[in-house]
């Protein structure tokens, strides 16, 4: 009995179409998810807020450090872009302006 493996393809726009922020890059509009976690800082004395926005690759892969992107109607700056699993998903550290 031999070894059968299966080539699995994402739709990534499925992924999107229920969990999704609009998000304007450069005049165009994608879809992205925006994750605002409280972090603890300063030795647990500072409460800050790291927005994170995952998007496709494709998309918003490209964002260079200090570009301005606007998400749900909120300015942001791009901090970091982080390719995350296989690459076609991004994380895109954000700075609220």
């Amino acid at each position: 009995m031999g070894l059968f493996l299966m080539a699995f393809t994402e739709d990534l726009d499925t992924f999107f179409s229920d969990f999704q922020d609009s998000v304007v890059f450069n005049s165009v509009t994608y879809k992205g998810i925006l994750d605002e976690p409280d972090e603890m800082i300063a030795d647990g004395v500072i409460l800050t807020t790291d927005y994170q926005l995952t998007a496709k690759t494709s998309d918003l892969g490209s964002a260079a450090f200090d570009s301005t992107l606007t998400v749900n109607s909120v300015n942001y700056k791009v901090r970091s872009v982080k390719k995350i699993d296989d690459g076609k998903l991004c994380i895109l550290s954000l700075t609220k302006v």
